[in-house]
């Protein structure tokens, strides 16, 4: 009798056993993978991201496996190393619960680091959160010595281009200014949706002091992973992400602030009217029997259309709504140029935004005291762009600002121009 209860308990416990790794197998093996990349270089991101990471932890999605890659700044009395957590379903709102390993110090900015968090990560259908600071397609060089390099869309599109064997369905950015044309274009063949913000990411942290969780900022990841079915397309899941933050920014704590947000079809996107203004503007420039007519057109359409940046020193990446942009240029020029049909699924701005229609192009308004070796250094970034050679954008900025300095003007230097 002793002998077949054991030999039942040994059953019964194996069976629980192989029930577990069932468990656990089709919890890889869900069809969605949600990865984060948490990219948190200063105090407030860090709060930020403990709060999503928290709210990721809040359901369970019968569709999909959240997994999150997490690094603070860096402090002695506490760990932060690069933690990846393997995100599970938890009640507690103060601290992140989830099973994590450390991957020791690194760069989050460097390609090794996205690489193989991808390389392990990655499912049958894929969203990547990029959450980080954004500058649009010119990340600068690290603040200071010690910190991590910006996510910078060239690496990030390159690390993709070696590591993916069809594109990712939905890569959002959770960071300032990235809803550029310049972005969108370096990653059209990479990804099929991409959302972002084209001005300074809204968040509606509570800055009274009371606790981080009593508002939700920015993206509603909530939302977004219940949404999920295993058949969501691209686009679905794109304007639920729209959807999910208009209805945040509209809720009473959270009428103060600016707010855009914008999903993107990469597949839709149409550069062609780019190359079509860039020769155009070049050849009315570089004339002297229209430059002066351009030269103002162009001063005027900076002067007046609705326009987003960075804070700080980076301020001067001013990135234009590219319908604002084409409708005071088309106005300032005389001239109507024949639009393509938009990329833009679905965007929001609220009444604090000047105009906002879901995708920016960047255009320096001003570059006045930048010295010459950062002027070269943003031209030389900017011209690597597939975007900038395949329009010339980058080539008429500084044409451009060449003739605005009076360096050259109808092939000459001179002394003093107005406009």
């Amino acid at each position: 009798m002793k002998q077949l209860v054991i030999v039942l308990l040994f059953l019964f416990s194996m069976g629980g056993l192989m029930q577990a790794n069932a468990q656990q197998g089709d919890a890889f093996h869900k069809p969605w993978h949600v990865l984060g990349f948490f990219d948190c270089e200063n105090d407030e991101l860090e709060r930020i991201c403990e709060y999503n990471i928290n709210q990721l932890e809040e359901i369970d999605s019968s569709y999909a496996k959240v997994v999150a890659i997490f690094d603070r700044p860096y402090k002695k009395a506490i760990d932060s190393s690069v933690r990846i957590y393997d995100i599970k379903q938890d009640q507690d709102r103060a601290r992140i619960i989830s099973n994590s390993i450390s991957i020791g110090e690194k760069d989050m900015g460097t390609a090794d680091v996205l690489d193989e968090f991808l390389s392990k990560y990655l499912g049958p259908r894929n969203i990547l959160i990029i959450k980080a600071h954004g500058y649009g397609i010119l990340s600068p060089p690290p603040l200071r010595p010690g910190y991590n390099s910006p996510q910078d869309p060239f690496v990030i599109s390159r690390v993709l281009r070696e590591r993916i064997t069809s594109p990712i369905e939905v890569m959002i950015f959770d960071s300032c200014n990235m809803a550029s044309i310049e972005v969108a274009y370096e990653f059209r063949d990479l990804v099929s949706v991409m959302v972002a913000s084209q001005d300074l990411m809204y968040y509606s942290l509570d800055i009274l002091g009371k606790p981080v969780h009593a508002s939700r900022p920015g993206i509603d990841y909530i939302d977004l992973v219940l949404k999920l079915r295993p058949n969501s397309d691209p686009i679905t899941v794109g304007s639920n992400v729209v959807s999910g933050f208009t209805e945040i920014v509209n809720k009473k704590d959270a009428l103060f602030y600016k707010a855009t947000m914008s999903a993107l079809d990469l597949t839709q996107l149409d550069i062609s009217i780019f190359k079509i203004i860039a020769d155009t503007l070049m050849a009315g420039i570089q004339s002297s029997d229209t430059h002066h007519q351009y030269m103002a057109a162009l001063l005027k359409t900076l002067e007046s259309a609705s326009f987003f940046h960075p804070l700080g020193r980076n301020g001067i990446l001013t990135h234009y709504d590219v319908s604002d942009f084409l409708d005071h240029l088309e106005q300032n020029l005389g001239v109507r140029f024949q639009r393509p049909k938009s990329a833009v699924i679905q965007s929001y701005s609220n009444n604090f935004v000047n105009r906002a229609t879901g995708l920016s192009v960047l255009f320096f308004k001003n570059l006045t005291g930048v010295p010459d070796t950062r002027r070269a250094e943003l031209f030389n970034k900017y011209n690597r762009s597939g975007f900038a050679k395949a329009t010339g954008w980058g080539r008429l900025m500084k044409l451009y600002h060449d003739h605005l300095e009076n360096r050259f003007v109808a092939g000459g230097p001179v002394e003093h121009l107005r406009y």
